[in-house]
């Protein structure tokens, strides 16, 4: 027992370091964001209605020069230059602009999110917000902070007095993109109030601060969310598929977070709007 708990320990000390760093690079890509919105040039498409800017692509090259000379030996998977391969059991996965639409409409609802992975298990987030200053991190098995100070979600038990968030994918035409619609019924036609704000990452922060008592989204990327589900676990939550199986972040690109305490209702009205009754 004793040597499972110095392990423990020891893991939790690594992965503060890493968290130094993880905190550095997303405070720096998020105080360039906030301080270039005016500056927006080139706009492409990776998609439809998917934009990246030359904006993104700054806030990425800062991320990745950060964590890539802190830990040059470690996989990276990032939004818009894909992946760097090594040997390293852990793995990076950055969002430089999570956001990109509000942003381009200088809607200022935006973050910069930077996950790792051990193996297929996020162990460390970091979420910042540079326009309200709001730096959310995470080391699994250490919590979960907003700016230093421990944070936990929402006790609200009660459906009706419910603040819900949704989130919903880019490609309209999708069966991800049906199902969030379908639980935006659920949560609209039982909820107090529904929020789509539009950043998947600052939208899981508002899970696990407490001030949404839960979330839907599906059909997002890995870097979207991959820090937003350790910081809702971390802060006392649950996270699952919209049908209730435990969330993989390697796997079915579906997420139900809530507070805990509303989980089963959630689960129970969700699945009876996809059965179309």
């Amino acid at each position: 027992m004793h040597n499972e708990r110095a392990e423990a320990t020891e893991r939790v000390r690594e992965l503060n370091q890493f968290l130094e760093v993880a905190r550095e690079a997303a405070y720096q890509a998020g105080r360039f964001l906030r301080d270039n919105v005016e500056a927006i040039g080139d706009i492409q498409y990776k998609g439809p209605e998917n934009p990246v800017s030359n904006i993104d692509k700054g806030a990425e090259r800062l991320v990745l020069d950060i964590i890539g000379r802190a830990f040059p030996d470690h996989r990276i998977i990032s939004e818009e230059n894909g992946q760097k391969n090594a040997s390293s059991e852990y793995t990076w996965v950055i969002d430089p602009l999570d956001g990109t639409i509000n942003y381009l409409h200088h809607y200022r609802l935006f973050s910069t999110a930077i996950a790792l992975l051990r193996g297929n298990e996020v162990v460390l987030g970091v979420t910042y917000n540079p326009v309200l200053d709001e730096m959310f991190t995470g080391v699994r098995g250490g919590g979960a902070y907003l700016n230093g100070k421990a944070i936990q979600v929402s006790k609200t038990r009660a459906f009706n007095e419910t603040l819900l968030g949704v989130g919903f994918p880019y490609d309209r035409s999708s069966e991800a993109f049906h199902r969030c619609m379908k639980n935006f019924l659920a949560f609209s036609e039982n909820g107090q109030a529904v929020r789509r704000d539009g950043s998947t990452a600052l939208d899981l922060c508002n899970v696990a601060c407490g001030r949404y008592d839960a979330f839907s989204v599906a059909g997002n990327e890995i870097w979207d969310y991959a820090a937003g589900v350790l910081l809702v676990a971390e802060a006392g939550g649950v996270v699952t598929t919209f049908d209730g199986a435990p969330f993989l972040v390697n796997g079915k690109s579906e997420i139900l977070a809530s507070n805990g305490k509303i989980h089963d209702l959630l689960l129970k009205r969700t699945r009876k709007k996809l059965a179309g009754t």
